[in-house]
């Protein structure tokens, strides 16, 4: 063989080499592209579905209808410190079958089934907690003045005996009456939009005592409402 021939040959060699590891190596890029393609096709089969329930069930919960609210997109506290996993899918049968998380500002409220990834939906809320104030005003004035954000006014009337009780005005509106004398607990709506002046209508002096108030002020603060859905 002749030199020539020697070189040539040991380039085919190489070459063949060289066309080995070369088809090798696609073979192993088209395997990865195959799994990561495959993987891609089954999440995108399965988060659709996913996102929307979960953004299914974020709606529910914030619907002004619903059990968890006072109003649409306001949470009432004390419903959602009561919730848990049996009541989320008692409430919501959405949820059945499925694993689903609810946190609230970070904490978790309800919980269904074991969410380890799935599809989140966040959103902004309002979450409102009711109070109760009970107070004995001095009524030497014959008026008493509450903060804004109570719904209603519970009177516990007792005025001493011999003087009447007649009327109660609310803002200059009448909210209860009775020519014979107001007694025992009298309840009373009023807006929770505005400060509420009352007003007290008796035959004599009504010392202190003769009304003790208990009104239900709220206090609204903003939070993060996050559903996942691991279906």
């Amino acid at each position: 063989m002749t030199e020539f021939e020697t070189v040539r040959t040991n380039r085919g060699q190489a070459n063949l080499v060289a066309l080995g590891v070369a088809l090798l190596a696609l073979t192993a890029v088209l395997g990865v592209a195959l799994v990561v393609a495959d993987g891609a096709f089954a999440g995108a089969d399965r988060e659709p579905g996913e996102h929307r329930l979960a953004n299914s069930l974020s709606d529910r919960l914030v619907d002004g209808t619903g059990p968890l609210t006072t109003r649409t997109n306001v949470l009432n506290a004390t419903a959602v410190d009561d919730l848990d996993g049996d009541a989320l899918a008692d409430s919501f049968p959405v949820v059945e079958g499925r694993d689903v998380r609810v946190r609230l500002d970070g904490e978790t409220v309800a919980w269904t089934g074991d969410v380890t990834d799935g599809s989140t939906v966040r959103r902004i809320v309002l979450v409102e907690r009711e109070e109760t104030v009970t107070t004995t005003p001095n009524l030497d004035r014959d008026a008493v003045t509450l903060p804004r954000r109570t719904d209603r006014v519970t009177l516990d009337v007792d005025p001493p005996t011999g003087t009447r009780l007649t009327t109660v005005r609310a803002n200059g509106r009448v909210v209860a009456h009775d020519p014979a004398g107001l007694t025992g607990n009298v309840t009373v709506s009023v807006s929770r939009f505005e400060t509420t002046t009352l007003a007290f209508d008796a035959n004599g002096t009504l010392p202190t005592g003769s009304v003790r108030l208990t009104y239900h002020p709220t206090r609204t603060i903003k939070a993060l409402l996050v559903v996942t859905v691991d279906d």
